[in-house]
């Protein structure tokens, strides 16, 4: 396992109570991130560094994040303070205009784009698309470790779809799909994948956005 640093940078990781944030937050503490759990619009305005995680269905996250306002103190920190955000799985999903699962629901609308649903291509290429799946950079970022190929654990039944190609910052493919595995716009990013199920890869890639993400 690589060594990291023992310099501490802040995390701020949003709990909206219908997602188990654990791994993450393990994650994050095994890179040396001093960790704070976020429920609260107050806890939320404070946040340096936000990590947006989710599992499950993104109209409960969407509700879960109106109801609490969480919506709107994210939108502030990415829009008006340019403070970085990032968005793991369902949580990359949020950043998008919205999404088409079961009906149509508004996200954050911090990359433009929709969320739509794969595509099954049997008989290896099934939804939901479940594995260690190889993501390649298109140049488009700096904020892969090292700027290379890598393959990272994923789970999803629906993906992102950016309107502006230059958004994406790598892909995966899911048979005859090249989906986007990671978008970026300025001081936001999202990755479709679990990299705190990902090994060192993950935790590799986690270090690397906390410490250059702007």
């Amino acid at each position: 396992m690589m060594s990291y640093p023992p310099e501490k940078k802040t995390v701020s990781i949003v709990d909206l109570g219908i997602q188990n944030i654990h791994s993450v937050e393990n994650a994050y503490r095994t890179i040396g991130a001093d960790v704070r759990i976020v429920t609260t619009v107050t806890e939320a305005e404070e946040a340096q560094f936000l990590v947006l995680p989710g599992v499950g269905a993104y109209s409960r996250a969407v509700e879960k994040l109106s109801d609490t306002g969480l919506d709107r103190v994210i939108r502030r920190h990415a829009i008006e303070k340019r403070r970085p955000l990032l968005g793991l799985c369902l949580g990359m999903q949020l950043l998008a205009d919205a999404s088409e699962e079961f009906g149509c629901n508004e996200g954050l609308g911090l990359i433009k784009g929709r969320v739509i649903k794969l595509i099954d291509q049997p008989p290896q290429f099934r939804v939901p698309n479940i594995g260690w799946r190889e993501v390649r950079p298109t140049g488009n970022s700096g904020l892969l470790p090292d700027g290379g190929t890598c393959a990272y654990y994923h789970v999803h039944s629906f993906h992102f779809k950016c309107d502006n190609v230059l958004d994406v910052a790598a892909t995966t493919h899911f048979g005859t799909q090249n989906i986007a595995s990671i978008v970026h716009r300025g001081n936001v990013v999202g990755a479709q994948f679990h990299p705190e199920k990902s090994q060192e890869a993950g935790l590799n890639m986690l270090h690397f956005i906390l410490h250059n993400l702007k």
